[in-house]
């Protein structure tokens, strides 16, 4: 931990030891080498790069895939190199790579000098809770400030209003869980299989990565219709102390077009957030019909793109794949994207 501590400093360094240890020790697909490379400089470690397994679905059929992660680079030996000769050894290995996302400028830059392809950039969406925080937090000139008061108040009464309807209309169609049970892994698999692209979601995986997280909050929600499971969304709050108060929605699996689901499941999150003074939350999406379930309930299309690099893929999709995003169900929580909140 010498080199990771150098490069990012001890406080954080230590934040993040807990999250890599628990996720190096129990990582699902943990067998499948390499997990990490490393360059050396003799005996002195001057960069790291390490890989997150991965399965993935492409038209029903069971692809092995990584993501890359974590890319460190010893400060006295940066401007030489190193980042591209280590992610463009992650690109010769062939694996597919369906996705380096919410990564750096810089680290963006490197993968397309590598060979990864840009996919197009995803779009975060959010849902204002709490309008004086959030313009506050913005830090908005007044008049500014005081018009998006106004306009988030107005969308925050009629999102939290057609929620709480929908939740009493619904009773206990959504339920929260400790832990994802392996029985329902069937049920996931064949929401999953109803888009062309997408990530295996089991209970062996959810549970590694957000039931055991060592320092974030994940709340796991589970829905039925008719009697029957029909979805998953996971979500959290900020961690305590961090300066970011937006929840996150980082995961959720529906059947594709299950509008119906999908608003049951956002209802509660809005609504449990809401009680909890959350003052926004936030989701990432590739599909469009998501983006308009999720609009009655007050979700605004943010305006950075988060960016989007994919590798590997030429053997497994049609070129016209790559940005076509209905295609894909892709998540916040889909790589790295947000294992390392309140460790920075």
């Amino acid at each position: 931990m010498q080199f990771t501590e150098k490069v990012l400093g001890k406080e954080t360094c230590e934040r993040r030891r807990r999250v890599l240890d628990t996720f190096h020790e129990r990582m699902p697909g943990r067998d499948r080498l390499p997990l990490r490379h490393i360059i050396l400089d003799g005996e002195r470690v001057a960069g790291t790069l390490g890989y997150m397994p991965a399965d993935f679905l492409v038209n029903g059929e069971r692809v092995a895939a990584r993501f890359t992660h974590d890319l460190l680079i010893d400060p006295d030996y940066r401007g030489g190199g190193l980042a591209k000769l280590i992610v463009g050894n992650a690109r010769r290995l062939g694996d597919f790579f369906p996705g380096g996302m919410w990564m750096t400028h810089p680290c963006y830059k490197i993968h397309i000098g590598c060979g990864f392809d840009d996919a197009a950039p995803l779009t975060t969406w959010t849902s204002v809770l709490d309008p004086a925080a959030f313009v506050a937090r913005r830090g908005f000139p007044a008049l500014r400030a005081a018009a998006s008061r106004v306009a988030f108040g107005v969308t925050r009464s009629l999102a939290l209003g057609r929620a709480r309807s929908l939740i009493g209309r619904n009773g206990g169609a959504v339920q929260e869980v400790e832990r994802f049970d392996a029985a329902l892994d069937p049920v996931w698999m064949k929401l999953a299989k109803t888009y062309a692209v997408t990530r295996v979601r089991d209970a062996a995986y959810l549970n590694w990565k957000y039931a055991d997280h060592p320092s974030l909050d994940y709340r796991l929600l589970v829905a039925s219709r008719g009697g029957n499971v029909s979805g998953y969304a996971i979500w959290r709050p900020a961690p305590a102390g961090a300066t970011e108060t937006r929840a996150a929605i980082p995961d959720f699996l529906v059947e594709t077009g299950d509008t119906e689901t999908l608003r049951l499941l956002a209802a509660r999150i809005l609504v449990d957030a809401s009680g909890r003074g959350i003052d926004a939350v936030a989701i990432l999406t590739t599909q469009a019909w998501v983006a308009r379930a999720l609009r009655p309930f007050g979700f605004l299309p943010g305006k950075t793109p988060n960016t989007w690099v994919v590798a590997g893929w030429q053997e497994l999709l049609p070129a016209a794949w790559l940005r076509d995003h209905d295609r894909w169900h892709v998540c916040l929580g889909d790589s790295d994207g947000d294992i390392w909140t309140g460790t920075m």
